[in-house]
């Protein structure tokens, strides 16, 4: 008796690995019974289904299974040679019951799995002529054992598909991605096939060979590209997703980038708050404290923990997002700003999340609200773990939330509070939230019965964390304090006393430090000493600095200091520094300054941190300051980039940075007024900033006419407060066009123009806007210049690094890029065409136009993209006119029928459905045959008469409905 054929390693590996890779996918309680499975019995459990669909009026034909349960059974018996003793045949056919159980819940993802278990049948025929004959060639093994990986790598797609958490909600918006999955898995079958045809015959060995090398290199190629036409697809998603959100995340960079690399500078100071045990099991991928409050006074180095800890959960690919509030950044404390940021860090990690929002959101046109946000930041969370067999852990980190209003305070954490929640549930996805701030009552009443890490109660950790800060920071002093024969003890004492002194706060030892650095010393004993006497508080601290700086001035200085201090706590974003240095010039109120403030006068970045009664800056006196610095920037732009002032003299005040703060002054000019306006109850008082606006708008006039009245469609952002400026008409008119520019309406006129995308149309009717248009034309002129006469190369290199932005602005006003910017018009333009109400195809390399509606792109993913479109329900008669029915059969209906027209759709149907209509038109008597050979389903599916694309039998007289009550038989 011959012995059984022997397997080759590689083939066995093969075998083993597609095996072992779909055993890890599947969970134990869904695999149990696997190994017991029979092929008949998953025949029977098909047939049953059937029973369940039909019960439920959801008939699907489940014979279409059949050809896959024969082809099994030959390809069991040749496979059964290679899987002796091995648990590894069952698995081949087993997961088809589970997988058809779980999906025949949601029939759409029922019939397209159906259809790609129907394609692997067609692959399994020739099993039962080639499987004797062929059983013990090597090559033939290692086809059998392809087969054998490809089948398990289509059960494990599709088991992941129905088993991710939320499929069901996925299934509409993610089946592209699969699908394209599923046909490379199909297609490598059907290479196969072709390869199993040239092997069984001899004379074509060399062919095969070739064959088998192709397919090795065509597999390894469709990978990379289905892997490249998903992150290109995503990208361009996601590029529309953060359009709809109108999400900017530079803040949040700059933010995290700055807190970092200040932590980076001192390593190992924040470290001692990971051997915590609270944090450490926060840490942990555990269900346990899901929510942690770390609480602390300011300067204890919250922040800078928080960034520590992202970079260490990030080291080993632990997820995490994250949000930094600071008053730096007005826009981070936005609790909509919040939510979009979470939002945007979670669509990353998934591009099948990403489908989802732009199918659900983008595509069809949803507000995002606030409401909104929440509820899809949730369903995102809960839809996030793709993974059957493993739990998926997230973590949240929120810094600084003290920074936000109270009533922001406490929506965020009953938002967090409810996501955690979760946690302790037998949920997939387990969110383990973070919660870093100065403990304020808002968030006392909703984290005080949560676990809580209070900094107070780490003094002995703090202090040593300290200690190891100043020893860093002493290091460069070093060559000062060896000139004053300091030794390492002494220099240890030195370190002990800043620790010692700070109580906690690193922004306390930073001031000591820097006091230690700037002033003189003669002995050791006078450093110590020194540190001994400094005030206990931080407010003391500055207090005695800001005297100090105070002492020596005089009453103009202090103002200038007040000025100084005025922008850095009260300008409505972060200013650059010769937007800064710009604000500064035009605070005085006069539109014409001769140069810039020099930067010598800015204080040093470490005193501006508080306020001292030494110093009082009222509040209303510094708005007003802005406003009247705001205006006469307008003002002064007006007088300059008309035609009154020689060219190279505009370039010149431009790189100075003279104006500067014209972007600034565009965005918030209308606020600062009406502001104004509204704390004085009108314009009748002659203050410096009425005097200003009047002056404003009578320049204005000459440019845009308040009398002459311009169609405008959109509504635009009307503001209550402008019946306050009714005393001057002009100021009235050109207030409320500057608040009604900037629209969407106005952005799809001007993009849809075909003007250039970075100069505002001439017939706007906001001259401010037009002046804004002036000003960004000589910024893009300076920024191609590599020299400039009487401009230093250093010069024009500040200007270009601080303004490059600045030339190509987003003319949507509610953008966050109206003030960021873009580094070139075409990124500007790509930018402004995803503001507008046209829709862009996602899919990679596809070049065709937006389309104006959302229903336009799916008919056109369908009728180009789609490879294997499914097939469209016929509308089921209810009511015929049976007069008009008889008429029908004679000949003269369908010759007078302008099938040539109909037709003419740009598809045609499928190859040859054209020629049989003809045959039709061109038989005398409509015979069985013609209707029999005639190809109505591909007719049908093909011809786009009706708004679904369905056959309007309307045109005939028929009265048709669509038949809800079941889905179609196959």
């Amino acid at each position: 008796m011959p012995l059984a054929p022997v397997a080759s390693p590689a083939t066995r590996h093969t075998v083993r690995a597609a095996f072992e890779e779909l055993r890890r996918t599947i969970t134990p309680q869904d695999s149990r019974d696997f190994q017991k499975t029979t092929l008949q019995e998953v025949r029977q459990a098909a047939l049953n289904i059937e029973a369940q669909l039909a019960a439920r009026q959801c008939l699907r034909n489940m014979r279409r299974l059949m050809p896959l349960f024969k082809g099994l059974e030959h390809y069991e018996k040749v496979m059964g040679v290679l899987c002796n003793g091995t648990p590894y045949l069952p698995w081949v056919w087993a997961p088809i019951a589970l997988i058809l159980r779980v999906a025949c819940e949601y029939v759409e993802a029922f019939e397209q799995i159906m259809k790609g278990y129907s394609r692997i049948a067609s692959a399994l025929k020739r099993f039962e002529i080639l499987g004797e004959a062929f059983s013990s060639n090597a090559d033939f093994q290692h086809i059998l054992a392809v087969f054998y990986a490809d089948i398990l790598q289509f059960h494990k797609c599709a088991y992941k598909f129905v088993r991710r958490n939320g499929w069901k909600l996925l299934f509409l918006t993610s089946w592209a991605r699969f699908q394209r999955r599923f046909d490379n898995i199909l297609e490598d079958i059907e290479r196969h096939e072709a390869l199993i045809d040239l092997e069984a015959n001899a004379r074509d060995i060399a062919e095969g060979r070739q064959l088998r090398q192709d397919i090795r290199l065509w597999r390894e190629e469709s990978l990379d590209r289905i892997r490249q036409l998903d992150e290109e697809q995503m990208a361009k998603q996601y590029k529309a997703i953060m359009s709809w959100l109108k999400a900017d995340e530079s803040d949040q960079l700059a933010i995290f980038e700055s807190i970092s690399a200040e932590g980076a500078k001192h390593p190992g100071t924040c470290g001692w708050i990971l051997k915590t045990p609270k944090v450490s099991s926060w840490l942990q991928k555990r269900r346990e404290t899901a929510m942690l409050w770390l609480q602390g006074s300011p300067g204890t180095g919250k922040s800078a923990m928080s960034t520590q800890l992202i970079n260490y959960m990030k080291a080993p690919k632990m997820f995490v997002i994250h949000h930094f509030c600071t008053y730096s950044y007005p826009s981070s404390t936005s609790y909509e700003q919040i939510l979009r940021s979470l939002l945007l860090q979670l669509l990353r990690k998934d591009g099948d999340l990403v489908a989802h929002v732009y199918n659900k959101c983008v595509l069809e046109r949803k507000s995002p609200t606030l409401s909104t946000l929440e509820h899809l930041l949730q369903v995102l969370l809960a839809s996030l773990s793709s993974e059957p067999c493993q739990t998926e852990y997230i973590w949240i980190l929120l810094d600084g939330l003290d920074e936000c209003d109270a009533d922001k305070q406490a929506r965020v954490v009953s938002l967090m509070n409810q996501i955690a929640s979760n946690s302790s549930s037998s949920e997939p996805t387990v969110c383990k939230v973070l919660v870093s701030s100065r403990p304020t009552r808002t968030l006392a009443k909703r984290l005080g019965k949560k676990k809580t890490l209070s900094l107070t109660d780490e003094k002995a950790a703090l202090e040593k964390a300290i200690k190891q800060y100043a020893s860093q920071r002493l290091q460069s002093l070093h060559q000062k304090f060896s000139q004053l024969d300091i030794g390492a003890d002494e220099l240890g004492e030195i370190e002990y006393g800043v620790a010692r002194k700070a109580a906690g706060m690193f922004l306390y030892a930073r001031l000591v430090l820097d006091y230690l650095a700037t002033n003189i010393f003669f002995s050791g004993e006078e450093v110590r000493s020194s540190i001994n006497h400094l005030p206990d508080k931080l407010t003391n601290f500055y207090q005695k600095i800001l005297t100090q700086i105070l002492a020596h001035l005089d009453a103009r200085s202090v103002e200038r200091i007040k000025c100084i201090f005025g922008w850095v706590a009260f300008s409505k974003r972060p200013l650059k520094k010769l937007e800064f240095l710009s604000a500064i010039s035009f605070s005085s109120g006069d539109p014409n300054p001769r140069r810039l403030r020099p930067s010598k006068l800015t204080p040093r970045p470490s005193f501006i941190q508080s306020s001292s009664s030494n110093l009082v800056i009222c509040v209303e006196e510094v708005l007003q300051q802005h406003a009247a610095a705001t205006l006469a920037c307008l003002i002064s732009g007006l007088n300059v980039f008309n035609d009154g002032c020689p060219e190279h003299s505009k370039a010149v005040r431009v790189i100075k940075g003279i104006h500067g703060l014209h972007v600034y002054a565009t965005e918030y000019w209308t606020d600062y007024l009406l502001s104004e306006a509204s704390r004085h109850g009108g314009i009748s008082s002659d203050t410096c900033v009425f005097r200003l606006a009047r002056q404003l708008a009578n320049n204005l006039e000459i440019l845009a006419p308040s009398s002459v009245q311009r169609g405008d469609s959109d509504s635009g952002n009307s503001d209550e407060r402008l019946v306050l400026l009714g005393q001057h008409k002009a100021l009235q008119e050109h207030v409320k066009r500057s608040l009604m520019s900037g629209t969407i309406g106005q952005l799809e006129r001007d993009l849809g123009s075909e003007q250039s995308y970075t100069t505002q149309p001439s017939d706007s009717p906001d001259g401010i806007l037009v002046l804004l248009t002036s000003y960004q034309q000589y910024v893009r002129f300076i920024l191609s210049q590599h020299d400039f006469p009487g401009i230093s190369a250093e010069e024009l290199e500040v200007f270009k690094k601080q303004f490059r932005t600045s030339a190509f602005t987003c003319h949507l006003k509610s953008c966050p890029r109206g003030t960021a910017g873009f580094d070139s018009a075409q990124l500007l333009r790509e930018h402004e065409l995803s503001h507008i109400r046209r829709f862009k195809c996602a899919f990679p390399v596809c070049q065709y136009p937006p389309f104006p509606s959302a229903q336009g792109l799916r008919r056109h993913e369908r009728r180009d993209h789609q490879q294997n479109p499914a097939r469209r329900p016929i509308r089921r008669v209810t009511r015929v006119d049976l007069d008009f029915a008889n008429s029908m059969q004679t000949n003269d209906v369908l010759t007078d029928f302008d099938f040539d027209s109909f037709l003419q759709d740009g598809n045609g149907g499928e190859e040859g459905t054209f020629d049989l209509v003809k045959s039709i038109l061109t038989n005398d008597v409509l015979t069985d045959d013609v209707l029999t050979d005639f190809d109505f389903d591909s007719f049908l599916q093909y011809n786009n008469g009706g708004e679904d694309g369905t056959f309007d039998f309307g045109n005939f007289g028929f009265s048709m409905e669509r038949d809800t009550s079941s889905g179609a038989t196959d």
